[in-house]
Formats: C-alpha cells, sequence, structure tokens
C-alpha cells in the first residue's frame, strides 16, 4: 500500500494570536501552503518557522485566495484550514489509514467549535461538517470573496475525526466577525440577484434564535448557548438587514 500525501493549504492576515497552533496540529503533514496577504503582526515570520512554503499575495477574497493556495500545493491530497482550526489526532491518524485507499473523491469532515471559551454541544454550532479534505486534481473553490465552497469531481465520503474551531475567545470578537461577514454576505447576495426588506430580516432573526436555541437544543448547553443563540440570530438578523439596505438604496424592487 502506498502511502497517500497530503498538502496543507492555508490562508492568513494578521494571524499571529492563531497560526503557530494551526501549523503544530499539522507538522506531520508532506507540505504546508501559506497564502498571507500582508500581515504586519509577524504571522508570516511565525508561519516561516514551520514551512518554506509562504507567499505573500495581495488579498483578493477568500475564494481566490484559496485558489491561489491550491494551485501551489503539489501533494495528492489538500486538506484546507483557517488559522483557527486545528487537526484532531484522531482526524491525522484517520487521514493516514484512509486515504492510501479510498475511492472517494473528498470528505467531509466533522467540526468542534469553541464559544468564549467553551466546545458546543448543541445549537447551531453543533453537528457540523465541512468540505475540507479532497484529492488535488479533483476540487477548486468557488471564485467568490465570501462564504466559499469547494467543487468536487467524485464521490464525497464522511470522516469521523474532528477539526477543531477555536472560533472566538469574545463576544466582542463574535459581534466584530459579525459585522464584518455580513457585508460581506450581503454584498453577495445582492449581485446573485437576492432581495431582503426590514420585516424578512427581522423574520430571519427570529428564525434563527428559535432554531438554534430551541429546535437544536442550544438551550442544553445553558448561558453560553443562550448568548451564542443570540449572537447566530443578530448575525442573521444584520446580514438581512445589510441586504435590505443595498435593496433600498438601489430602488430594487422587493
Amino acid at each position: 500500500m502506498t502511502a497517500a500525501t497530503i498538502s496543507v493549504i492555508i490562508i492568513s492576515h494578521n494571524e499571529a494570536q492563531d497560526i503557530e497552533a494551526c501549523l503544530r496540529s499539522v507538522s506531520w503533514a508532506d507540505e504546508i501552503v501559506v497564502v498571507d496577504s500582508g500581515s504586519t503582526d509577524g504571522t508570516r515570520e511565525i508561519a516561516a518557522g514551520w514551512t518554506d512554503e509562504v507567499h505573500d499575495i495581495p488579498w483578493k477574497g477568500f475564494g481566490p485566495q484559496k485558489n491561489h493556495a491550491l494551485d501551489l500545493a503539489t501533494r495528492d491530497w489538500v486538506l484546507s484550514l483557517d488559522c483557527d482550526e486545528r487537526v484532531s489526532d484522531a482526524l491525522r491518524e484517520e487521514l493516514t489509514s484512509v486515504l492510501p485507499t479510498t475511492d472517494c473523491a473528498a470528505f467531509l469532515v466533522p467540526f468542534r467549535s469553541s464559544y468564549c471559551g467553551r466546545f458546543m454541544r448543541f445549537g447551531d454550532w453543533s453537528g457540523e461538517r465541512k468540505l475540507r479534505v479532497f484529492r488535488r486534481d479533483a476540487g477548486r473553490f468557488d471564485d467568490v470573496p465570501v462564504h466559499e465552497r469547494i467543487h468536487i469531481e467524485g464521490t464525497i465520503g464522511k470522516l469521523r475525526g474532528r477539526i477543531l474551531h477555536y472560533s472566538v475567545r469574545t463576544r466582542s470578537e463574535m459581534h466584530e466577525k459579525s459585522r464584518r461577514y455580513a457585508r460581506l454576505g450581503a454584498e453577495a447576495a445582492f449581485k446573485s440577484g437576492k432581495r431582503a426588506t426590514r420585516a424578512s430580516a427581522a423574520g430571519r432573526g427570529a428564525w434563527a434564535f428559535v432554531r438554534s436555541f430551541l429546535l437544536k437544543g442550544g438551550v442544553l448547553d445553558g448561558w453560553k448557548g443562550l448568548t451564542l443563540s443570540i449572537d447566530v440570530a443578530s448575525a442573521t438578523y444584520q446580514r438581512h438587514a445589510d441586504l435590505a439596505r443595498m435593496c433600498r438604496t438601489a430602488g430594487s424592487p422587493h
């Protein structure tokens, strides 16, 4: 049985507080490619201590940056990571055993996400699976600025080992990220022809809270389950409110 080689691809911008732990979790990989977009906090210097493949590329959006990293990868398989993510020991062992013999072109990986210092068991952040492992010649990212997806040619399987996602340390960090992603998401939605109103934004936000806190059991995570559900609802409302504002500004029919 021939071993399957793995390239890890990471994009970064001012991620000094996270990138070393991320890189340490994949130090076993055959190749690590980091595409940085002008970091000023020492991110590139930290990354250079773990890999020779650190590239400074001006920011063009999440999809284009990840595709640039993908183009630089040279091994059989690609594992795409964000700087606030870590590969668990269980996932590393599973990749070593599964990839050499699989007929799949890609794999969905389960996530365990941390909110303000605690891994959440329920709510919107539970049960997440994301496509992060794929044959290098079988996948490509959407060329979009946010919420990029990987398009795969071939069968997609599922793994059991987790990626640990250290998403936000504080609620203020959550709110800052939510505002940024809300604006980017609204811009992408508007360009794709989607529309919203103030009323629909409020309805979307309310539904997001009900879904996270009640239907997905966020209530079982106690106080943090409540605050996460509120933050999820707020982020959902903000994204659709931004879209509604763009529609009003453009004079678009609702």
